[in-house]
C-alpha cells in the first residue's frame, strides 16, 4: 500500500457564528487509489460526562454520568459516489489532489469551550470512503467560533458591584466574635485583558488568626447531565496577602487583577454547560473552620463597554475626589477606543479519543479568545 497523508486546512481558524467557513482537503498519494467516496462533514455539539464513586471494597460502585448536544451536523460528498456532477470518479492518480470545502455556519452558536468534563467543539472531518476489505481514511480539524457577547447591551454592566459576608468561628464549643468581610469591585462587566479595580475589608473579631487573605478570578462551570449536574470551580490571578490577627482588621485599596483570556459568561446557546464568574475574596481560616468567601459576581463579555479605556486608566473609589478625577479623564478620553481585540490560546487538550483516536490530523486543540491589550491603545495606564 502506498503512502497516503490526509489534511484539512481553513482559511482561518476563529469564526463567529453565521460566518462562512471555507478551506481545503488535500490529499498527497506516492501510488494511485481506488475508493468510493470523498467526504466531508461538518459538526458542532456540547457534551459531558463524569464519573461519581461511592462504597468500598466490593461494595464499591461508580457511576457514569453524561449528556450532550448538537448544533449542527452536515455531511457532503465532494468527489466520487454522490458528488456533484463532474466529480464522480473513482480513483484518484498518484500526485496531491486539492478540494475547495465550503460551510455556512448558524447563526446562534454558543463559543467554543474545552474541559475536562465537558466541552462545546466544532470540527471538519475528512473521509476516504472504500470497499470490502480496505480500511476508510480520515482526518479532521477542530476549530474555534466565538459567540458575541456585547457588555453594552448588559443592564448594570457599568455599575459597581459589592458583597458582604460574615461568620462565627467556634472551637471546643467556644464561639468568638465574628470574621466580617467586604468587597466592592469598580464594574460589573469585563473583557479579557481589562483589570478589575476591587476595594476589601476584613475585621477579625475572632480568638484566631487568619492565616492569609487572597483576591482572585474565579471561574464556575456548572456541566448538565441527564439527571445530574457538577459545578467545578477554577481560579484565575490570585493576589495573596498577609493574614489578619485576632482582633484586628486589614484593608485594601486598588487591587487590580487582569482578566485572562476566557469565554464569555453564561455560554449563550448552549443548555447543558454555563460558565459564571465572580471576584473572590478570602479569609484563610484555621485548620478546623471552612474559609470565609465573598463573591462578587461579573460579566466576562466579547466586545467592552463604550468607556472601557476610562475604566483601565483609573482604579475605583468611592471617594468625590476620585469620582471627580473620573469624570475629567472620561471627558478627556472620549475620543479614544479601545484597542482590537488579539486571540489568545487556551490550555490544549486532547481530542483523539475513542473512536477518534486513529484519524489523521492534530492530536491537540486550544480553543482562542478575544483578549484586549490596552498596553496597544491610545491611552496607557500604570499596572
Amino acid at each position: 500500500m502506498g503512502k497516503v497523508t490526509f489534511t484539512i486546512s481553513l482559511n482561518k481558524q476563529i469564526y463567529n457564528p453565521g460566518e462562512i467557513l471555507t478551506g481545503q482537503i488535500t490529499i498527497g498519494l506516492s501510488e494511485s487509489l481506488s475508493f468510493q467516496a470523498i467526504e466531508v462533514t461538518f459538526q458542532g455539539l456540547a457534551y459531558v460526562h463524569w464519573e461519581e464513586s461511592s462504597g468500598s471494597g466490593e461494595n464499591r460502585t461508580t457511576n457514569h454520568y453524561s449528556g450532550s448536544e448538537g448544533y449542527f451536523k452536515s455531511h457532503a460528498s465532494i468527489y466520487g459516489d454522490g458528488a456533484p456532477a463532474g466529480s464522480n470518479s473513482n480513483s484518484l492518480n498518484a500526485g496531491q489532489h486539492v478540494f475547495p470545502i465550503q460551510f455556512q455556519l448558524p447563526i446562534n452558536l454558543p463559543s467554543s469551550f474545552e474541559a475536562h468534563t465537558g466541552h462545546v467543539r466544532y470540527s471538519v472531518e475528512g473521509k476516504i470512503r472504500r470497499s470490502g476489505i480496505f480500511s476508510n481514511y480520515r482526518t479532521m480539524t477542530v476549530f474555534t467560533v466565538l459567540d458575541y457577547l456585547d457588555l453594552n447591551e448588559i443592564p448594570n454592566a457599568q455599575i459597581p458591584v459589592g458583597a458582604h459576608d460574615s461568620k462565627h468561628l467556634c472551637c471546643c464549643c467556644c464561639r468568638s466574635g465574628p470574621v466580617e468581610a467586604d468587597l466592592q469591585i469598580d464594574k460589573a462587566g469585563f473583557v479579557p485583558g481589562e483589570y478589575v479595580t476591587a476595594h476589601a475589608s476584613i475585621e477579625n473579631m475572632s480568638n484566631s488568626n487568619m492565616k492569609a487573605t487572597t483576591i482572585s478570578i474565579m471561574q464556575s462551570v456548572t456541566f448538565r447531565a441527564t439527571t445530574r449536574s457538577r459545578t467545578v470551580p477554577e481560579v484565575f490571578d490570585t493576589i495573596p496577602h498577609p493574614g489578619c490577627s485576632k482582633r484586628s482588621n486589614q484593608q485594601w485599596n486598588n487591587v487590580r487583577l487582569q482578566i485572562p483570556a476566557l469565554p464569555p459568561s453564561g455560554l449563550r446557546f448552549c443548555n447543558i454547560i454555563n460558565i459564571q464568574y465572580f471576584v473572590q475574596l478570602s479569609a484563610v481560616t484555621p485548620t478546623c473552620h471552612v474559609n470565609l468567601n465573598v463573591l462578587c459576581p461579573i460579566t466576562i463579555g466579547s466586545i467592552p463597554l463604550q468607556n472601557a479605556t476610562v475604566n483601565n486608566a483609573i482604579g475605583f473609589s468611592g471617594d468625590s475626589e476620585r469620582n471627580s478625577d473620573r469624570a475629567d479623564t472620561s471627558a478627556s478620553l472620549q475620543a479614544s477606543a479601545p484597542p482590537p481585540p488579539t486571540y489568545t490560546a487556551a490550555t490544549a487538550v486532547n481530542v483523539k479519543t475513542g473512536e477518534n483516536r486513529d484519524v489523521m490530523g492534530e492530536d491537540t486543540f486550544a480553543p482562542q479568545y478575544a483578549f484586549y491589550d490596552w498596553n496597544q491603545s491610545a491611552f496607557q495606564y500604570n499596572k
